[in-house]
Parts: structure tokens; C-alpha cells; sequence
């Protein structure tokens, strides 16, 4: 017999994941001047879990504060920090990335961390330094976080619905790894993304689970074509391509919306940021260094068609982060993570550590105003993971997180679940009412590269320096892409 489905009272959600921030940098001053209005569980902190105050790093033995963004950037105000920060749990040629983010200080680690080594989220400032990169900043730009006012439309969500302060991505590294957590519940022991990003994760995801085991539609809805004519998600995670779902381009999703058919699950990838060497093509997902603006525009444009679609009254709308990108925050993750499939991954790292605090937001008539979540009381994990979306997501259907009919990893089924933070009926009839500041796209290459895969469009960045070249190399592959694909990567 199957369980009784969790949230009756939610028919309808839509699923977004952005891309590469951290919960301090985006939000970590959301409650600074006022109180949230609910706490979830009961009993918990009545405070907010932003940046401390005294939050520093330290850099050749002085420290240095977490601060706001400075509002005198002009056209640069949306490019923060300017660079990219190192997002891998380790780069190529040392120890830089997220475990020397978490586990150095004023000087970089040298080697995987024993296993129940404190993280004292103090490497941050030196991470960035070792890159090397020019800098007018002097580095300090990854110091600096971003206050509700220079971010106004998810500060306003957040503080309208509802926002997780215990929210750690699945794995300290980068975006396929966390992305693959959340889809199938196991990055299969690849500790960082390939060396290009194009990858497949074979198996089952929460999706194929949902329309086969819980009769829910679902849709996937896209931006940009990544390679092979699909989307990043759908190629990515190849389970996905025959699974009964409908998918198409965010103007089929907008389309939905008004008509009021909308599948059961939507899930919603953004337009992809990618910058190297100071060339930036610019996305929607709030990726490093790329403008935030877009995103924020990107984020209210959803929400008001989410507002104007009749199925709003039913739905739950949720914006989430695959991982923190480089970027501050001052939670240490923990220990105890189960490793979903017994697979070690480089230096014997047993995916037994978590990553760093996203955000969490969820927007719904049935989450009370100015809300605070975290774990429910007596939960396995002191906070979410990304295994959480589908320990939920199954729950809502009605299916058993413990059967043994599909394989979702070991962790999903002891992740906490969020289903408790909604309420059975109507408590909230919020309307966001946030304008995004102006912004500035002049750095932009994206217009040359229409019609061009963007996985082809980043090795394009990475291979040629200059613009002319990079335009050369786009006129090439539109002219005829398999075989512009086929020398890609390759020694010039």
C-alpha cells in the first residue's frame, strides 16, 4: 500500500535551480533589520542565521570584514565578485577550491581533510588571492555581500514566503555533482565536473520516478540548447529523454502558464552564464562573475506569471542554488552525510561531507509570511541537502522513499523533508512588488554566439582569446557544427 501523500493541498510545482551562490552572499543580511515573522520547527532559533557579526577572513595574517557590496560601482554593480572564484573541491594543479575555502585560512591546505576536521569557512579570501588574476579590487570584491536593497527582488521574496538558514548543497564542489544529487540522489562518485562539463549521468531520476510510480506529469523548460539538440538537464541526465515528460523552450512554459496547463512538476533551467578572462557571455542564473541583475529580472518575470497563472492558488514554487561557487559563507558544513552509493571519489573523499549553505526559498499561498525553516525536530541531519527535493517530491506523490523499486541513493530517504512548512490552507497573499535596479550588458558576448551550443560555447571561450576569434569560431560552427565540434578541445 502506498503512503498517504504529503502537501494534498499542492497540485502544481515549479522547480528552479540557480547557479553558484552562497546563502551570506546573496542573503546573508535578509533579517539584519528586522525579525522573521515564523519558525520552522517550533522551538528553534527565533534568529536568522545571516553573517555574523565580526565576520572576517584572513589573508597573510591580517583579518579582513565581510562587507556590503559598495554602492559606487556604476556599471560594474551587478559584476560581483568580478571574477570567478574557484568552484571545484580542488583544481587541477593544487589544493585551491571549495575544501581549501572551508578548511584553509591564511594559507592553503595540502591535502583532502581528515574526516571530522572542523571547517573554519576561513580560506575564502586567500582562495581567491592564490587565483592570481588581475585585480582593481585587490581581491577584497569576494569580501563583499550583497544587502535586500542592491538585491530586492529575492531578498523580498524570501522575506514575503518563506527561506531556509540550513540549506548545504549535497557535496562540496561544483554544479554537475550537486545537480546530479538532486536529480538522481548521487553524483556516482565524481567528486568535480569533467574537465569540459559535458557529461552523462546514467539512471533514474526523481522525474522518470514521479510520471512511472506516482502518476504526476512533469515538463522540463529550457533557454538554451546545451549539445546534441537538448537542453543541459536533459542531456545530462540522459534517463530523462524517453520518460513521458514535456519539454520545451521557457516560451512553451510561459504559454502553459497562461492557458492553465501547467504539468504536475515543472522544472525550470536557467539561461547559462559562463565568463573566462575577463570575456563574459551572460546568463540568468546569478552565476560568478556574470551580472546578478539578469537573474533578478529573470526571478520576478517568473513569479508575476506564476501570479497570473490560475493554477497559483495550488502551486509551490521553489528557488534553490546547486552550490555556493566560491562565494562567503560562514556555516561549516558536516560530517555525517551518508554516501549514497558506496563509491569513493578522488584521494578516497567518501561523500561524507556537505557543501556550503544555499539559498532555499519556498513561494506559496501556504507558506506564512517572512518565514524561517529548517530540519523538522528530530531530523537525521542537522539541515537540508539536496536529497531533500526528493525525498519530498516523492512524498507529495504518494511513493514510498524507502521502496526498493527505483534507486535513488542511500542518503534521499533519512534527508529531511519540508513538507511540514506548508500550511493546509491559504496563509499568504503576498504579491512581490520589488523593481530591479538598472543594469549594464555591455560586456555581453552572447549575440555572437546565436545559434551555437552553449556546451560549444564554452570551449569556445576557453580556446580562442579574442572576440574576432571568437566570432570566427561561432561563423565556423554554424557553418557546419559537427565538425567545429570535433576539433574543439583540440591543440591549434
Amino acid at each position: 500500500m502506498s503512503p498517504q501523500p504529503v502537501m494534498p493541498q499542492v497540485k502544481t510545482i515549479v522547480f528552479l535551480m540557480l547557479e553558484n551562490r552562497s546563502l551570506d552572499n546573496l542573503l546573508g543580511w535578509l533579517y539584519s533589520q528586522i525579525k522573521p515573522g515564523y519558525i520552522y520547527p517550533s522551538g528553534s532559533s527565533p534568529n536568522y542565521d545571516g553573517i555574523p557579526f565580526g565576520a572576517s577572513q584572513p589573508l597573510q595574517g591580517l583579518d579582513y570584514p565581510i562587507v556590503t557590496r559598495p554602492d559606487n560601482l556604476g556599471s560594474y554593480a551587478g559584476y560581483v565578485p568580478y571574477w570567478d572564484p574557484t568552484e571545484a573541491m580542488y583544481s587541477d594543479v593544487d589544493w585551491r577550491g571549495v575544501l581549501n575555502q572551508m578548511f584553509g585560512a591564511s594559507r592553503e591546505i595540502g591535502g583532502m581533510p581528515a574526516t571530522g576536521t572542523p571547517a573554519g569557512m576561513r580560506g575564502f579570501f586567500q582562495d581567491y588571492y592564490e587565483q592570481d588574476i588581475p585585480q582593481g579590487y585587490g581581491w577584497k570584491d569576494i569580501l563583499w555581500t550583497f544587502t535586500p536593497q542592491q538585491l530586492p527582488v529575492i531578498n523580498r521574496l524570501a522575506q514575503l514566503y518563506g527561506i531556509s538558514d540550513a540549506w548545504h548543497c549535497s557535496v562540496p564542489t561544483q554544479t554537475n555533482p550537486n545537480r546530479a544529487y538532486s536529480l538522481i540522489g548521487t553524483s556516482q562518485g565524481r567528486n568535480n565536473n569533467s574537465w569540459n562539463a559535458e557529461e552523462t549521468y546514467p539512471g533514474k531520476t526523481f522525474m522518470n520516478v514521479l510520471a512511472e510510480q506516482g502518476n504526476k506529469s512533469w515538463g522540463l523548460y529550457y533557454f538554451d540548447i546545451w549539445k546534441d539538440s537538448m537542453c543541459f538537464t536533459e542531456y545530462t541526465f540522459p534517463a530523462l529523454q524517453n520518460a513521458g515528460g514535456d519539454i520545451g523552450t521557457m516560451e512553451r512554459f510561459y504559454a502553459l502558464a497562461r492557458s492553465n496547463q501547467l504539468p504536475n512538476f515543472v522544472y525550470l533551467e536557467p539561461q547559462w552564464g559562463y565568463s573566462v578572462g575577463g570575456n563574459i557571455t551572460q546568463g540568468n542564473d546569478y552565476h560568478p562573475p556574470t551580472n546578478v541583475y539578469p537573474g533578478e529580472q529573470f526571478l520576478r518575470d517568473v513569479i508575476n506569471r506564476l501570479y497570473d497563472c490560475p493554477q497559483w492558488d495550488e502551486m509551490l514554487f521553489i528557488v534553490t542554488f546547486d552550490e555556493h561557487g566560491g562565494t562567503y559563507d560562514h556555516r561549516p558544513p558536516t560530517w555525517n552525510a551518508i554516501n549514497p552509493d558506496n563509491k569513493n571519489g578522488d584521494y578516497g573523499f567518501g561523500f561524507n561531507l556537505f557543501g556550503a549553505r544555499v539559498p532555499t526559498l519556498l513561494i506559496s499561498p501556504f507558506i506564512k509570511p517572512g518565514t524561517v525553516f529548517r530540519a523538522p525536530a528530530g531530523s537525521n541531519y542537522p539541515f537540508y541537502d539536496h536529497t531533500s527535493f526528493i525525498n519530498t517530491f516523492l512524498r507529495w506523490a504518494g511513493i514510498d522513499v524507502n521502496s526498493t523499486a527505483f534507486n535513488l541513493g542511500k542518503r534521499m530517504p533519512k534527508a529531511p523533508h519540508f513538507d511540514d512548512v506548508l500550511f493546509p490552507t491559504h496563509v499568504n497573499d503576498a504579491k512581490l512588488d520589488a523593481e530591479v535596479p538598472e543594469y549594464d550588458t555591455s560586456r555581453d558576448l552572447r549575440p555572437i554566439f546565436e545559434g551555437v551550443g552553449f556546451a560549444s560555447v564554452r570551449r569556445i571561450m576557453d580556446d580562442y582569446k579574442t572576440v574576432e576569434e571568437m566570432k570566427a569560431a561561432a561563423d565556423e560552427y554554424r557553418a557546419n557544427p559537427a565538425a567545429f565540434e570535433a576539433k574543439l578541445g583540440q591543440p591549434r
